[in-house]
Formats: C-alpha cells, structure tokens, sequence
C-alpha cells in the first residue's frame, strides 16, 4: 500500500539517517514533514532529495523549548497520519553540530569524571524530545484511522565511530519509551499501529565493493525504506486494534527479511536523487544518479 495523500513527519534530525526516512517516505508516496533547528540543514537536505514538492521543511527545534512553536508549525502543513521518532544521532554524532546532537558529543573526559549537573541536565535529552512529540501528536492522530508510529532506535550502525557515554544512555532511554508506549497501545487495543525497530552493530558496506559498484544501497537507505514499509503496514489498519510490535535488525540478514515483509510501494511521480554516492564519496567522485524504481 502506497502512502499518497497521507502526511507523516520525521522527528529526530536531519543527518544522514534523518534524510534516508524522508526519502523512503517520500519514494511511497507521502508529503514529508521535516524539521531543524538548522536553516542550513533543511536546505542542504532539500537540495540532496532534489527539491521535491512533498517534502516541507520546518524550522524549530523539538526540546521543550520550542516543542510548542514547532508543533505548530508542523500542524499548519498537516496533520501527520504517520510519525518516524529516529535516533539518528546514535550513529552520526556530529561536534559542534547546530542541533541536539552537539550535546550528545563524546566528553573530553570519562563519564565518572562527567559533572553531575551536566549528566542530569543531558542524561534525558532525546527521550525528553520525543516524549514531547508524542504527548502532542498521538491523541490527535487517535481520532484518526490508518495511522503509524514507528522509533528507529538503536546503538551505533557502524563500529568506526565510538560512542559517547550520553548518546549510549540517551539511546536506551528512547528504547524504554517505545517500549512503554508499545504496551498501552497494545492493552488498549489502540487503532495506531505503534512499533519499534531497533537496529543493532551492522557492519558498513564493504567499501571497496561500493566504490565498484556505486549502486549498492548503503544501510542508511534501507533503513529509511525498510521504515517507509513499516509505515504503510499502518496505513491499512482500521479500526481499534493492538498493533506494532519490536523489529529488530541484529544482522543483514534481519534486514532482509524485513524488507520483504514490509515492501516499499514506491509511488510514481518526481524522480528522486538515488543520493548512494553521498553516504560514502564525494561528488567529485561519483556522479549523481536518479532513481529508476529499481533502487
């Protein structure tokens, strides 16, 4: 089932994880919501997925100091019938980044020797995020039907990069929520099909093997299309029923496998960037290559 007509917002950043689920959910036909704190980012972003005309960018932050402004901006483009809560910055950490993930940066220090002021202002972030997200948006897509709302979480989708101590504990936080939320949902026999996919330590595509073959999908891209699926498994739900369930991606696989229970109905239209040639090379070093369906 495609998503054409619906809305759905992708909360939780604009890296690398951020842009591969707008683009999945843009490939099945959704009108993307997007948000940043960064006016760059969002443009950055918009030129990466070509300028769709479903894709609508937001600038706010979701902390709670702007959840509120935010939220309502979003609200004016519409009401989304889908939301992807991701943790993207478990993975693409970026130092002095212009968004949440500059707090969640790696310490100079170990975690013991951490201020505890600081901890217990940082320890909650992204689960203090999210939650916001979610106390605003699930009672109104209640009185809704076909509806989905899926946390991308997980512990690090590359082992090059070391975590640090605040993302490690920010990132099972957001687990516990989902979790938490998946449980009422399913003792109340909720109509929002509620889910989790949680990634575990994939290994990188062999980068030698991408670099002859351009076309090979990087983990990020799978992902966000594998989340499109997910998705669209909502959209056919009517009705009050428990739904959603934890996914989880330990190997390639799991992935695999749940790609094929949750296809992507890629939705014709607007051709977008294939964007493979970002994740790993420089643009001088591959060229751009639009999509064919057959990505």
């Amino acid at each position: 089932m495609s998503l054409s007509g619906k809305a759905a917002l992708v909360a939780g950043g604009v890296g690398p994880i951020g842009r591969a689920v707008a683009r999945g959910l843009l490939q099945a036909g959704a009108d993307v919501i997007i948000n940043s704190r960064s006016e760059a980012k969002l443009a950055t972003l918009a030129k990466d997925l070509g300028h769709p005309s479903r894709l609508h960018c937001v600038h706010g932050t979701m902390m709670p100091s702007g959840i509120d402004r935010t939220i309502e901006k979003v609200l004016a483009i519409a009401t989304p019938s889908h939301v992807v809560a991701h943790a993207g910055v478990a993975w693409f950490t970026e130092s002095g980044a212009e968004d949440e993930t500059n707090i969640l940066s790696a310490p100079k220090h170990s975690l013991l020797e951490m201020d505890r002021a600081i901890f217990s202002q940082n320890k909650g972030v992204l689960v203090d995020m999210h939650f916001g997200v979610a106390s605003i948006l699930l009672p109104k897509m209640r009185q809704m039907s076909g509806c989905s709302y899926t946390f991308l979480t997980g512990t690090s989708a590359t082992m090059q990069r070391q975590l640090s101590p605040l993302t490690r504990i920010n990132t099972h936080a957001l687990s516990g929520l989902a979790s938490a939320l998946r449980a009422e949902g399913q003792a109340a026999a909720d109509c929002i099909y509620l889910s989790e996919l949680r990634v575990g330590n994939l290994p990188l595509r062999d980068l030698p093997a991408m670099a002859k073959d351009p076309t090979q999908m990087p983990l990020s891209a799978e992902l966000g299309m594998l989340t499109a699926g997910i998705a669209a498994a909502g959209a056919r739900w009517e009705g009050p029923q428990a739904g959603g369930d934890l996914y989880q991606v330990n190997d390639i696989e799991d992935l695999k496998q749940l790609r094929i229970r949750f296809p992507l109905t890629e939705v014709s239209g607007e051709p977008l960037p294939a964007l493979w040639h970002w994740q790993t090379f420089s643009q001088k070093t591959l060229k751009p290559r639009m999509s064919t369906g057959q990505d």
